[in-house]
C-alpha cells in the first residue's frame, strides 16, 4: 500500500510503498476514505512527541472496514468507522481506574505508537472505533475525531449545568465545535467574547 511516511525527525513527508498491515487480535483493517490534517502533525514531524521514526501520521482517520480479526464481534465488514487519539490503554493503572485514560503510561496513541491514517489502509483496535452515520460524509467526520473529540471531552469533564455559562475563547477549529455542542437544549449557553483588533497585535 502507499502511505505518507515521515522518515526522520524534521524531514519532509514522502509517499512510499509500505507493507499492508493485517488485523491481529481485537483489530479491524480500515480502507481510508479521509484522514484529516491537524497542527499536531507538524509537532509530530518535528519530534515534539516521543516515539520512533519512521512514522505514518494521521490521527483523524475514517474509512470502511475491509477485514477483521476472528475475535471481533462488535464490528463487521462494510462498517463506516473512525477512531480518535487513544487506541488502547492498560485498564489497570490509577489513571485508567479513575477514567483518565489519556494519562495511562501504557497508552498506545493513533499515529504515535500505532500507525496513523495517512495511508491507504490502517489498523484500528475494534473497541477504539466509532460508527459513522450514513448521512455524514467521510470528509465531515474526519475532523470530529480530533477537534470534535477534544471539545466534547472538555465539556464532558466540566459537566456544565443548564443554568451555568461556559466561555469559549477563540472560535476557530475547536471553538466553533464547542459552541455547536453547547447549542443542544440540555447544555449551558455559551458565552462568546470579541477581542478588539488593537489587542490582537
Amino acid at each position: 500500500m502507499q502511505a505518507a511516511v515521515v522518515p526522520a525527525v524534521n524531514s519532509s513527508w514522502q509517499v512510499k510503498d509500505v507493507p499492508q498491515p493485517q488485523p491481529g487480535p481485537n483489530q479491524v483493517l480500515v480502507k481510508m476514505h479521509a484522514s484529516g490534517i491537524c497542527y499536531t502533525d507538524v509537532h509530530q514531524t518535528l519530534g515534539h512527541f516521543p516515539g520512533p521514526f519512521p512514522r505514518i501520521l494521521g490521527h483523524e482517520p475514517v474509512g470502511e472496514i475491509v477485514a477483521l480479526a476472528p475475535d471481533v464481534t462488535t464490528r463487521k465488514i462494510g462498517d463506516r468507522v473512525g477512531t480518535a487519539w487513544i487506541q488502547s490503554t492498560c485498564g489497570r493503572c490509577e489513571w485508567c481506574q479513575r477514567g483518565r485514560r489519556m494519562f495511562c503510561p501504557y497508552l498506545k496513541g493513533t499515529a504515535v505508537e500505532a500507525q496513523g491514517g495517512h495511508a491507504e489502509y490502517m489498523l484500528m483496535n475494534a473497541e477504539a472505533t466509532y460508527l459513522i452515520p450514513d448521512k455524514v460524509s467521510y470528509e465531515q467526520a474526519a475532523p470530529i475525531f480530533c477537534a470534535g473529540y477534544t471539545v466534547y471531552s472538555g465539556l464532558r469533564w466540566a459537566d456544565p449545568k443548564p443554568h451555568e455559562r461556559v466561555a469559549v475563547l477563540g472560535i476557530g477549529g475547536l471553538g466553533h465545535l464547542a459552541v455547536f455542542n453547547m447549542r443542544r437544549p440540555q447544555v449551558s449557553k455559551p458565552s462568546q467574547f470579541r477581542i478588539p483588533p488593537t489587542k490582537t497585535r
